[in-house]
């Protein structure tokens, strides 16, 4: 039911929807989203005057990755690119709230790595504090709402680099650096608040930001037109990233076109059947796409959400009757699909990271003045 009616919802902010009912949730959304502007000003407001405290942790720097609109950006992206940078060199935290998970209502953070790998499902800690737990086993991953008690967890554990994944709106506790990630194809939600739009905070908290990053860059002139916009509110500078595809490797089935242990090194022109759980499930599609297949159907739930195995099996069925000859999921997906049972298609993850394809200098700029720091 909530599902069905955030669905609608984002169908009328992105005019998917239409006709006078549409037109009347829109005032009644814009109404609302009055409120959650001038609550956020207000709390901001808050913060800039220091009549609210910050809390800086034991821990010599504090990155911060979030955004200004709500999901869909790629900040765990951003945040694995960055711990990457780091990862052999320091001993490494990650923070993160853990969406529509168990920890997240948990008074006490939940330690998901201690150095050795993820130690609990991702149902129970989030799909994505998950996929970094596993990509860097030797961080410290820590989940929760309550970021002051983790990031001291963090501390006691040794980190000298802390990463605090979707953090921007959670100014209790002070940061270093602020990194801010826009979607170069909307960087602004649709320009509205909360729940008109997508904007969580004023295109003015831009100027918080040490550095900006814009991705899903397709082209120079998108970079162009997005540095444009965000030039006229903030001085700090850009980078633009683009997702590339690393891996895709079959974990359920097998297909005659893969090698021996399940890898494709192509899906050029391969008919595909593709379903994910992301906040901007299009952006993946355009992935496969633009590495040449054949897409002839998807589906979708919310993000963070997870498929059922009667619908995926439904969803197999109806992708083989149409030609597919292969299913694809995003890596995010794949670690909650632990019991699937049998599908009439082979099914594959897709593996992907960022590349930067603008403002190379600035990103490493930004990356000599953290170690420096350290």
């Amino acid at each position: 039911m909530i599902n069905g009616i955030e669905k609608y919802v984002t169908e009328v902010i992105t005019k998917k929807r239409r006709g006078l009912f549409a037109f009347l949730v829109k005032c009644c959304l814009l109404l609302l989203s009055c409120f959650f502007r001038a609550g956020v000003l207000i709390r901001n407001w808050l913060f800039d005057q220091r009549w609210l405290t910050r809390y800086s942790p034991p821990i010599p720097v504090v990155i911060s990755v979030g955004n200004i609109v709500a999901g869909g950006t790629g900040k765990t992206p951003i945040t694995l690119m960055l711990a990457r940078e780091f990862y052999d060199q320091i001993p490494l935290a990650v923070v993160a709230r853990g969406y529509r998970s168990t920890s997240e209502k948990l008074s006490v953070p939940t330690i998901l790595s201690h150095g050795e790998g993820p130690k609990r499902p991702p149902e129970f800690c989030g799909d994505e504090p998950y996929l970094i737990a596993g990509a860097f086993p030797k961080a410290f991953v820590i989940v929760g709402k309550d970021r002051r008690k983790a990031s001291d967890m963090a501390a006691k554990f040794g980190a000298q680099l802390l990463l605090l994944d979707d953090g921007m709106q959670h100014r209790r506790l002070a940061r270093d650096f602020e990194l801010v990630v826009l979607d170069a194809s909307d960087p602004f939600g649709y320009g509205h608040f909360l729940p008109r739009g997508f904007l969580r905070e004023g295109v003015g908290a831009l100027k918080r930001a040490d550095l900006i990053l814009v991705n899903h860059v397709h082209s120079p002139s998108l970079f162009e037109e997005v540095r444009k916009k965000v030039e006229r509110r903030t001085a700090a500078p850009l980078v633009g990233v683009q997702v590339k595809i690393d891996r895709i490797q079959i974990f359920k089935g097998s297909a005659s076109f893969a090698a021996q242990d399940g890898t494709l090194f192509s899906v050029k022109d391969l008919k595909v059947g593709a379903f994910c759980a992301i906040a901007r499930p299009e952006h993946f599609y355009h992935t496969l796409i633009a590495e040449g297949a054949l897409l002839v159907d998807s589906a979708e739930e919310s993000d963070h959400m997870y498929f059922e195995s009667r619908r995926l099996r439904a969803f197999s069925d109806t992708c083989k009757a149409a030609g597919a000859q292969l299913l694809l999921c995003t890596e995010k997906d794949r670690v909650k699909l632990m019991e699937i049972g049998e599908l009439s298609l082979p099914l594959a993850s897709v593996k992907t990271s960022l590349s930067i394809v603008a403002g190379a200098d600035q990103w490493q700029q930004f990356i000599a003045k953290v170690k420096a720091r350290l």
